[in-house]
């Protein structure tokens, strides 16, 4: 267990240092009004990541893989119907938001447009958790230190909770440079530097998120139209 827990640290201390994970919560901590809701973004990437840990260490990923394979073989119409659908439905919600960013709202009382609401600000904390969760299984195939720990671990017969404990170790030491990064920035919150970056930040967020939604749409849509 020594050993196992000497590999966790190891590995979990590898993985952590993630520029994308560290870059996308800094986008969106510079964006969201409420900024003690990026706790469900990192929630979201925690949890996400130990429920996969779980499932690929009890081979429930493996099945779930195979299962969805075989429905592809079996039944291709529905689901490149459901694909197609999900695709869609992202282009437009993708395209609904870049013309609600570039739309100016109504002239306010001095007779000058006012500034189109900025994105993050209709963000709350259901929205930052799944955002986590996606980005989690997004990064998941390149997390390589990730699998090789999951490898190791699976040569030793370990207890649920053994591994349960383990796992969870894994996960806390993966998320706690974004926990340093939410108290750091919580920290400075108000200095002028901050200020900067959070009026830069949001005016990139009025275009960037929708454009991950138009290609993630665009990816749905190429995939269902592959599976026909």
């Amino acid at each position: 267990m020594l050993l196992l827990l000497g590999a966790t640290l190891a590995t979990s201390f590898l993985d952590s240092l993630n520029p994308s994970a560290i870059a996308q919560q800094l986008l969106l901590q510079a964006m969201v009004e409420r900024k003690g809701h990026i706790r469900f973004f990192i929630a979201g990437v925690g949890l996400a990541n130990l429920a996969m840990g779980l499932a690929v260490y009890y081979g429930v990923a493996l099945w779930a893989a195979r299962l969805l394979q075989a429905v592809a073989v079996s039944h291709p119409l529905p689901l490149s119907a459901a694909a197609l659908c999900a695709g869609l439905a992202c282009l437009a919600a993708g395209g609904r938001m870049i013309l609600r960013a570039r739309r100016p709202q109504r002239a306010g009382a001095g007779g000058e447009e006012a500034s189109p609401k900025p994105l993050g600000d209709r963000i709350g904390p259901v929205p930052l958790f799944l955002m986590g969760v996606a980005f989690c299984a997004v990064e998941l195939p390149s997390a390589f230190p990730y699998f090789t720990f999951l490898a190791m671990l699976s040569g030793h017969p370990l207890a649920f909770l053994q591994a349960l404990l383990l796992l969870a170790v894994y996960n806390f030491v993966y998320i706690l440079p974004l926990i340093l990064l939410y108290l750091s920035y919580h920290r400075l919150r108000g200095t002028g530097a901050i200020q900067r970056l959070e009026q830069m930040l949001g005016r990139v967020s009025a275009y960037l998120i929708p454009a991950v939604v138009v290609c993630l749409g665009a990816a749905l849509a190429g995939w269902g139209a592959a599976l026909l």
